[in-house]
């Protein structure tokens, strides 16, 4: 793992490698969450739809973030704005390669989307996890967020529990991205 890492903005015609990476992501960590029919039928359709139309129609302050190497595509960040009611940002989807999990890049992402948020002025950030994500809940935790509310996400026929986890201090956010805390 001695590629260099390179981030940049997704573009359009990004979609088909995003949809890959997201699907294989789901398939390693969603077991028991979502249904495997969902994970192993529809969700290539139903994932590149949906990133088709994101890709499509970002907002300006709106960020899907990449980070290639040689071998292609190891990871992505998707964060709107003013996606959740009280926040300034939401953090819909930060998945690493399956594979390649555990060496900091997920860091390297958070950070990346972070700085872009900080200046376009944005002060807080939330995002929603499956409680049966545990190892997702602690990294989150462990770079600062707290929990705020639980509730329930109907996905695919799911039902499943979820955590709100917010941050109200960005920069904070960022320096504890930036020291490297393992996950």
């Amino acid at each position: 793992m001695n590629d260099e890492i390179v981030m940049r903005a997704a573009t359009e015609q990004d979609a088909g490698a995003i949809t890959t990476l997201h699907v294989a992501s789901w398939q390693s960590s969603y077991r028991g969450v979502l249904p495997d029919s969902y994970l192993d039928g529809e969700a290539e359709t139903e994932r590149g739809a949906h990133w088709n139309e994101t890709l499509s129609g970002l907002g300006p302050k709106d960020l899907v973030l990449l980070a290639e190497d040689e071998q292609g595509l190891r990871g992505f960040i998707s964060v709107y704005w003013r996606k959740e009611p009280g926040f300034d940002a939401y953090l819909d989807n930060l998945h690493v390669r399956p594979g390649h999990r555990g060496g900091g890049l997920g860091r390297q992402l958070l950070a990346g989307a972070l700085q872009r948020l900080i200046a376009q002025g944005a002060r807080n950030l939330c995002l929603w996890a499956f409680d049966q994500n545990q190892g997702a809940i602690r990294f989150y935790e462990r770079l600062g967020g707290r929990s705020l509310e639980r509730g329930f996400d109907d996905f695919a026929g799911s039902n499943a529990p979820h955590t709100k986890i917010a941050w109200d201090d960005l920069p904070a956010f960022l320096a504890a991205c930036k020291k490297g805390t393992s996950p």
